[in-house]
């Protein structure tokens, strides 16, 4: 078989395994085909295929709005360790700082 025979021949085959949807392994085991001969004939038709554009960047204008800052009936708490400060909120999950303070006194 001659360059350009093998040449129709691996092209047809690349054509049917993308149209497939398969992956190459499963292709190729379906097909008897060795997957190292395969992944050969697709890098190079890959290789040969005009590069894809690349597509216009659009900018949109975007209008942002500052947020007057919520402020809640109950004030969050301080505590200070050494020169660490953390602020608690209402609403902090609870074991999560249990575990936070437990870490940093054993600093």
């Amino acid at each position: 078989m001659n360059d350009a025979d093998k040449r129709i021949k691996w092209k047809a085959r690349f054509d049917d395994w993308q149209s497939s949807g398969l992956i190459v392994a499963e292709w190729c085991r379906e097909q008897n085909v060795n997957v190292h001969q395969m992944y050969y004939w697709i890098r190079k038709f890959k290789g040969e295929l005009p590069p894809s554009e690349e597509p216009e960047t659009k900018w949109l204008t975007v209008n942002v709005q500052d947020l007057p800052p919520v402020h809640t009936d109950q004030e969050s708490v301080l505590i200070h360790i050494g020169m660490l400060s953390l602020e608690v909120r209402p609403g902090t999950n609870m074991e999560l700082l249990s575990n936070v303070m437990r870490v940093v006194q054993n600093q």
